[in-house]
């Protein structure tokens, strides 16, 4: 070929590069690596704030863990995914919140003597007895988790009944919402304290302070123990009610190595924590929202002067801080409604005040609800465009379910912050 020829034919490729289509030179490009996850084929279930309940058949979760959109069953599907579950028309419905819950204390009761399965005071003091048999070297024996209720018994448990299952060590054992502690003789005696039975109030604050205190290690251990406890029960945000510095500092050591994976709003465990922990007002939240101190938690009962409870409840809210009081009798709720109606002229806007009463939310609601308690409802609770993708896959509907067949349902999976947490069956909830 000529050199003329050759030109010629060189000059005709590159027209013909030219000429090609910017369509299908687009096409050869490399696409930008896909930024979105969808959990598919749900039967999806949230009550907005609004209060309105909401079907959809498809979430999409952004790479941050949030929701980017949830889809109608005639919305199209992106065609680039990071993944796509397919939930196999399995019931979704937000993460549950536990509004009132002590979660080292939890996670201690989880390392120590738990009576939360036990119905009968007879079987709460053979679990008692051979637990002390079979820790003969321990100087206490701690544990929690008791409920009277559960028993069948109109009154809390008498000291001789506890008396009857250890007597010669000391017990002290914390109810299930940790308002009480049952004392035997012994732990009495070195509390220096004569009222039998349970204790609430100053007198559960007397005797907790001769209590051992666990070690910063012992706290690591607990939070621990109680993330994978509340993981496991569908459980992703806890209003933490009564958190010290020293559970507040466990939480930072775990976020800082990024082991805390459930959500903790905590309640100060009265005005000095308060003050030591968040200073001049509530934290800002930490950890991609897994943790934040929004105000103080105070016991009301018979023993509590009320002008300083009332002080107490005026100095929290003169910082901003929520105030959440916790009676322990039907006389005392009264008092703790008496003390807000007394103090909120004082202090207007949205403050939310808090009477820890025992209320029943049916499970569609338990979330919002309680994630709207705790100024958290902008974050998670009802799978809203922005918030975390904090969810969970039944294997039951749910939707106009009663309460006994809404608790047969099994938790299948547990997504908290887009990512899964916990699948039935699995030995180990997942990082």
């Amino acid at each position: 070929m000529g050199r003329r020829s050759m030109m010629a034919f060189a000059l005709t490729i590159a027209l013909g590069l030219c000429a090609t289509p910017a369509s299908a030179r687009k096409k050869r490009e490399e696409l930008p690596p896909p930024t979105t996850g969808l959990i598919d084929n749900v039967n999806g279930l949230a009550v907005g704030k609004d209060g309105q309940l909401t079907h959809f058949t498809g979430l999409l979760i952004g790479q941050d863990g949030r929701v980017e959109r949830r889809l109608s069953p005639d919305e199209k599907r992106p065609d680039r995914l990071i993944y796509r579950h397919d939930a196999q028309g399995k019931t979704l419905l937000p993460s549950l919140a536990d509004g009132h819950s002590r979660v080292i204390e939890t996670g201690l009761r989880l390392m120590t003597l738990d009576l939360s399965k036990t119905r009968s005071i007879g079987e709460a003091q053979a679990k008692i007895t051979a637990y002390a048999q079979a820790h003969p070297g321990n100087k206490w024996i701690l544990g929690g988790g008791w409920d009277a209720a559960h028993w069948g018994m109109a009154e809390q448990p008498a000291t001789a009944q506890l008396d009857a299952a250890v007597s010669d060590t000391p017990a002290w054992l914390t109810s299930s919402d940790g308002r009480h502690g049952w004392a035997n003789s012994a732990a009495l005696r070195l509390a220096k304290l004569k009222a039998p039975g349970t204790l609430s109030g100053a007198a559960k604050q007397q005797m907790e302070r001769i209590i051992p205190r666990p070690s910063p290690k012992d706290r690591d251990i607990a939070l621990d123990k109680a993330q994978r406890y509340y993981i496991a029960r569908g459980i992703s945000m806890v209003a933490d009610m009564g958190t010290s510095i020293d559970d507040w500092q466990a939480y930072r050591r775990a976020g800082d190595r990024g082991a805390l994976r459930i959500r903790i709003i905590g309640y100060a465990d009265g005005i000095d924590d308060m003050v030591t922990i968040a200073g001049p007002g509530p934290s800002p939240w930490l950890y991609e929202d897994r943790l934040r101190l929004v105000g103080v938690h105070l016991p009301v009962n018979s023993q509590a002067d009320t002008t300083r409870l009332r002080n107490q409840v005026s100095r929290a809210a003169m910082d901003g801080f929520q105030i959440a009081l916790s009676p322990d009798s039907p006389a005392n709720e009264q008092e703790a409604h008496d003390t807000i109606a007394e103090v909120a002229d004082s202090y207007t806007g949205d403050r939310r005040w808090r009477v820890e009463s025992v209320q029943q939310a049916t499970p569609l609601s338990a979330t919002s609800r309680a994630a709207y308690n705790a100024f958290a409802e902008t974050r998670i609770g009802a799978l809203e465009p922005g918030q975390w993708a904090d969810f969970l896959i039944l294997d039951g509907d749910i939707h106009d379910a009663t309460a006994q067949q809404a608790g047969d349902a099994q938790i299948l999976e547990h997504w908290i912050a887009g990512r899964r947490a916990w699948v039935k069956g699995e030995a180990k909830t997942v990082r």
